[in-house]
């Protein structure tokens, strides 16, 4: 059990997980029927689905990686509340979404895939290991910051946008 508390200072300390994380994992820990041989599970991130970027305009973007990179478009995404229009472009297992998002030039966020990618299993894992989760109300996709404000989003391996 010692361990498990260092590890959860150490993570307090280095601004991993806040005051509200820290305390809700030390309740879990001594809560533990099997104190000592507690540990939060976890999600195991295989890939990199995508990184979005903040783009003035996504239709010049896409011509942009279509005549550089070979780049083709694997889906478009409808404007949204929280976004324009997007479009992705594929990158072999991967792709590059372009959409039109304050302060262009600049990458709006990156997304992991998860094998076995359950939503709300996802977020109450994130939820154990001290982390915040937001769900989009418009789509099923989650989100959450890392300790320097680094926008995260998970995914099936397979989602295409």
């Amino acid at each position: 059990m010692h361990d498990s508390v260092e590890k959860l200072v150490t993570l307090f300390e280095n601004n991993s997980i806040d005051r509200r994380g820290f305390i809700h994992s030390l309740v879990l820990l001594a809560a533990s029927p099997t104190i000592g041989h507690a540990q939060v599970r976890q999600l195991d991130a295989n890939s990199l689905n995508h990184v979005t970027l903040a783009v003035s305009d996504p239709e010049r973007s896409r011509e942009f990686y279509a005549s550089v990179l070979n780049m083709s478009v694997v889906s478009r995404q409808p404007a949204s509340p929280v976004t324009g229009a997007g479009i992705n472009m594929g990158a072999g297992d991967s792709f590059l979404g372009l959409y039109p998002l304050q302060n262009p030039g600049r990458i709006d966020h990156f997304c992991l895939g998860v094998d076995g990618y359950v939503i709300e299993e996802a977020a109450e894992k994130l939820r154990e290991a001290g982390v915040t989760p937001v769900i989009r109300q418009d789509r099923p996709e989650l989100y959450f910051k890392d300790p320097d404000g680094i926008t995260v989003q998970l995914s099936a391996k397979e989602y295409r946008g």
